[in-house]
């Protein structure tokens, strides 16, 4: 405990030492300006498809209106909310990098036509970027890999609509080559995986991945290792929370959007992603989930 010595002035009249007062100002101003750094906390959205019709229960999962994506978009305009791709706003979180307060990020999973026809046109409007996670082995066909899950099959992007994104500046980044579980993979299949996403977008886009996305949210405690040893350094799960530099850059947490409501935006911006946080505490020490929800 730091003492503070005091001046008597007429015996009466007793007044802290200038010298310590400015001294303990600055302690606490760089204390404050390292807890900033520290608990920088931006939202990631993550969005699949605007503007399908929903066509049975389990499609209603990040799955918008256009109108409703709009109204996002218009409300955190309003709000003065900056976009940044994930990619840069991964890396800055992991370095320690200062990022304005008010900085989300908008992402897309999978790569559907219906985000170029649909989404881009409106964050164009206000000149915001976009992160797309594309599944390379499937630009240019359908989702086949939601058959399983009972989810309606639907037009994915080609790498022409990718590459013009790209040159608008969206981030185009990994998301595997066939949206496989990887959590239920070896461990050289699953590299694999990834590291052919990563050459392929290389290749058609001229542009290489920075960063990474776990289909169906599953990994494992080997899985975000197999990714880091493909060369990304930054990834996104489907765990519900703020982007944080205190979190592992590998399992950043996002905010899933969905709902018609710009409240239901509002609420899991500002309030739904610190729920999580009490259950992590509470459960330490249990072992990496298989899904994160």
């Amino acid at each position: 405990m730091r003492v503070i010595t005091f001046n008597v002035i007429s015996g009466l009249s007793i007044v802290p030492a200038m010298d310590e007062l400015r001294s303990l100002t600055k302690i606490r101003c760089k204390r404050m300006a390292v807890m900033n750094r520290i608990t920088q906390a931006f939202p990631i959205l993550m969005y699949h498809k605007v503007g399908q019709p929903v066509t049975c229960p389990q499609d209603r999962f990040v799955n918008i209106s256009a109108r409703a994506f709009r109204r996002h978009i218009e409300l955190l305009v309003r709000l003065g909310y900056q976009a940044r791709t994930f990619a840069e706003v991964g890396e800055a979180l992991a370095r320690g990098h200062t990022l304005p307060r008010r900085t989300v990020a908008i992402t897309f999973d999978d790569g559907y036509r219906c985000i170029e026809e649909i989404a881009a046109p409106v964050l164009a409007e206000y000149g915001l970027p976009a992160t797309i996670f594309a599944v390379s082995g499937c630009v240019g066909t359908t989702n086949g890999w939601d058959v399983q899950n009972a989810k309606p099959v639907v037009p994915l992007m080609d790498w022409a609509g990718l590459r013009r994104l790209s040159n608008t500046g969206w981030e185009i980044s990994n998301h595997t080559h066939s949206h496989p579980h990887l959590d239920q993979m070896d461990d050289a299949d699953a590299i694999i995986e990834i590291e052919k996403c990563n050459h392929e977008i290389e290749a058609a886009l001229g542009v290489k991945a920075r960063s990474f996305c776990y289909p169906y949210g599953h990994l494992n405690a080997r899985t975000p290792k197999l990714v880091c040893a493909s060369g990304l350094r930054i990834a996104c799960t489907m765990r519900s929370g703020l982007a944080q530099s205190r979190n592992d850059p590998l399992l950043q947490p996002r905010v899933k959007v969905y709902g018609e409501s710009v409240l239901d935006l509002l609420s899991r911006i500002l309030l739904r992603p610190h729920l999580p946080e009490i259950r992590r505490r509470r459960w330490a020490d249990r072992p990496l989930p298989r899904r994160y929800a």
